[in-house]
């Protein structure tokens, strides 16, 4: 009987190592994942101002169709930089 038990007992414990070498395995990749989406957040980001950039240059250049959608450009790009500068001045 106390050889069974020890055998559970092993047997136990190197359940518990496999489980924890897992566990650790599973950290490692959820780090990696966490660190890509971050960067391709980031890449994101950076082509969301691209893109944003080259509609205010399209809009402003564009032909007397697109003078309303130019001057609402104009209006949100100056109503940007008053928010910048009052909360500079705060």
């Amino acid at each position: 009987m106390l050889f069974d038990l020890e055998k559970k007992v092993e047997s136990s414990l190197a359940e518990l190592s496999k489980l924890k070498n897992e566990k650790n395995d599973l950290l490692d990749k959820n780090q990696i994942l966490i660190n890509e989406k971050n960067e391709l957040n980031a890449e994101f980001r950076l082509l969301d101002e691209r893109f944003k950039a080259l509609k205010i240059a399209n809009t402003i250049s564009g032909s007397e169709n697109n003078i309303n959608e130019t001057r609402s450009e104009i209006d949100s790009l100056i109503r940007e930089i008053d928010t910048c500068i009052s909360q500079l001045s705060d």
